[in-house]
């Protein structure tokens, strides 16, 4: 194995194909680490202990899109919209989350991924936007997954606008829920014109975490302003 590729964990889920649960992650997030130059691996609903191995072993990791949000993870009950979850899966993030933290390794969330960032860290999800939030545009859209669909608007100096080079950047969207309050030692560095939150990152320097509303592996292969967003990612996974 090439000691020079940092080794980058995703999380999973568990998808039924027949009568058979499997761990499912899509096959473009694996494409994109490779593409940025990292070495893929899945990492399975485990317990608190085999999270800790396993943080111990990688170099960073992406919190990938899927089920809604547990509320329970974030001390609320559940709205009428709620749509399916999977409590295993968060206690297994909130996990890697912690020990990241501990170890100062790097972490990208995705859709899911910055709701469970910031639930992991103790803030809060709104969990359905368009019974929840007051005159919200289209979140979930119809298009084909690698299309973009509308504009965000990137705070300057931050780590998303040095990525793009940009302010605004039209993005694919795929989600119901949103980050809420935001948990401390994280700010809001992207929005849509609604106000939803679109990105988020880390104020410590010396822990590098951001994470996304929107699915740039289904981006990056054609789009090389996503592929960056793994690229940097990646190279801040990288052994010193």
């Amino acid at each position: 194995m090439d000691d020079s590729k940092p080794v980058i964990g995703i999380s999973s889920s568990v998808v039924d194909h027949g009568d058979i649960p499997s761990v499912h992650v899509h096959q473009k997030y694996i494409s994109s680490v490779i593409q940025a130059g990292g070495i893929p691996v899945v990492i399975p609903l485990v317990d608190d202990e085999m999270a800790k191995v396993i943080v111990s072993i990688c170099d960073g990791f992406i919190l990938s899109g899927g089920e809604d949000v547990d509320p329970h993870s974030y001390g609320e009950d559940p709205d009428p919209k709620l749509r399916k979850t999977n409590g295993k899966r968060d206690e297994m993030e909130i996990a890697v989350v912690k020990y990241a933290k501990e170890k100062k390794k790097p972490v990208f969330g995705i859709c899911r991924g910055i709701a469970m960032l910031n639930a992991a860290l103790g803030g809060t999800v709104i969990q359905d936007i368009e019974s929840n939030y007051e005159n919200p545009i289209k979140h979930y859209q119809t298009a084909d997954r690698p299309n973009p669909t509308h504009e965000i608007t990137i705070e300057k100096a931050s780590k998303l606008q040095n990525i793009f080079g940009t302010e605004t950047v039209r993005v694919n969207s795929m989600h119901h829920q949103a980050v809420g309050k935001l948990a401390d030692g994280l700010t809001a560095t992207a929005k849509a014109s609604d106000g939803i939150i679109e990105g988020i990152e880390g104020t410590d320097n010396e822990w590098y975490v951001l994470a996304v509303q929107w699915h740039p592996e289904e981006m990056a292969a054609q789009d090389e302003a996503m592929h960056n967003l793994f690229k940097t990612f990646v190279d801040k996974c990288k052994k010193k």
